[in-house]
């Protein structure tokens, strides 16, 4: 038994009802090839109403193998219903008639895809964009200034090329972001959803990926954007069979291409599970820099508060004092917190007849009712800084919950 699956399983020990843990622990049992154990630890998590899509899309993928056709029908309905469509679109197919979900429906040769478009979102630059200094500044690093001044990075002999993979919870700001980049550099922004990528029928996912690359070459320069990476590049190592690889490959062959022939294409992408990323994309060429975003600090907060109420009757309010009461709180929590604020207000003017100022009643009430969403990524997270940091790819997050607010996840 390998250190990290004893590692694993004292861990699971001290905290029996951690999810993450016992999926961790099924992927590192799987590695070793003890297909059946890890299968068993999958069944618990799903058990529990816990197991993520692409955790569920591997254990179907290990109870087919296993033969155990009923429960891999049924873990294939789990990742369906998480919006795993690729991957389950293959298992289903492997299923053929002995189990398995009846939610896909059957492929449609020669349906026509829908191509991505230039974003038309008002353009924004890094002044929009609260806080994450130290984000900001790497992206101009690496991705901004090798477009302005090619000839700075001649001299010096750096190449340029690759891309820039921005992590950490929800809500954060990682697409604003990239965004706040195609501002700064003055170019159009192609922003790849995954609802526009991913299709059940076979190979259409990899045809409308490549259309996606082709749109942004054929628009370049600009700023090509990969939102939720990790359902598109889902780590290869914890796929059992082939469902979702040829996906992988796809993007890994654009990716390169970008790298040698089309340096006017600026690629960022962002993902809240970079634990699920494929190993290979993380690759020199490819995205050679993985940026921890994390929730916004005090100052930021104040900032985003101040943005958020500008234009809006207020009266007597104490931002400061409300930024300082919001730890850990994202950009879309504190836009949760005003927006419920806002409903307040309105329903009072609906009541008087009359047009009543927001004030920090208002906002104090709202704030009690928002919990930060955070907390639940910072502590999947912590597992993996724990038992799953290879090479320290994760002491960004490490060093942000030693800090004074990454404290107060428990």
């Amino acid at each position: 038994m390998s250190e990290r699956v004893d590692a694993l399983r004292a861990a699971l020990e001290a905290a029996p009802g951690d999810s993450v843990l016992r999926v961790m622990l099924a992927e590192a049992l799987a590695a070793e090839g003890r297909r059946a154990e890890a299968l068993e630890e999958y069944e618990l998590v799903s058990g529990t109403g816990d197991l993520g899509g692409p955790a569920a899309l591997a254990a179907a993928e290990l109870a087919l193998d296993l033969g155990r056709f009923e429960t891999a029908g049924r873990l294939l309905d789990v990742a369906l219903e998480a919006g795993e469509i690729e991957g389950a679109a293959e298992l289903q197919r492997r299923l053929g008639g002995r189990a398995g979900s009846g939610g896909l429906e059957d492929p449609c040769p020669g349906e026509e895809t829908t191509l991505p478009q230039l974003d038309d979102h008002e353009r924004i630059d890094f002044a929009a964009v609260g806080g994450l200094d130290d984000v900001k500044k790497a992206v101009t690093r690496l991705i901004i200034l090798p477009y302005q001044r090619p000839e700075l990075y001649i001299t010096y002999g750096r190449g340029s090329g690759g891309g820039v993979l921005m992590y950490g919870p929800p809500g954060c700001g990682k697409t604003m972001v990239a965004r706040a980049t195609a501002g700064e550099c003055g170019l159009p922004f192609v922003n790849v959803r995954i609802e526009r990528v991913l299709d059940p029928h076979f190979g259409v996912s990899e045809q409308n990926l490549h259309a996606a690359f082709e749109d942004a070459r054929s628009s370049a320069p600009c700023v090509l954007f990969l939102d939720e990476l990790d359902a598109i590049g889902f780590a290869r190592r914890k796929h059992v069979g082939s469902a979702g690889r040829p996906l992988v490959d796809q993007l890994l062959q654009e990716l390169d291409a970008i790298g040698s022939d089309n340096r006017d294409v600026l690629v960022l992408a962002a993902t809240n599970a970079p634990w699920d990323v494929d190993e290979a994309l993380k690759r020199p060429g490819r995205f050679d820099r993985m940026l921890f975003v994390p929730p916004p600090d005090e100052p930021a907060r104040l900032r985003i508060l101040e943005s958020l109420l500008e234009d809006r009757p207020v009266a007597d309010l104490d931002l400061a004092r409300l930024a300082r009461d919001t730890p850990l709180c994202s950009g879309a929590d504190l836009r949760a917190v005003v927006e419920r604020a806002v409903d307040d207000v309105i329903e009072e003017a609906i009541e008087t007849g009359g047009a009543p100022p927001l004030t920090m009643r208002h906002l104090e009430r709202a704030r009690k009712a928002v919990r930060p969403s955070t907390v639940e990524w910072l502590t999947t997270a912590r597992n993996y800084v724990e038992f799953a940091n290879e090479g320290g790819r994760f002491d960004d997050v490490r060093a942000f919950l030693r800090s004074p607010e990454g404290r107060r996840v428990r």
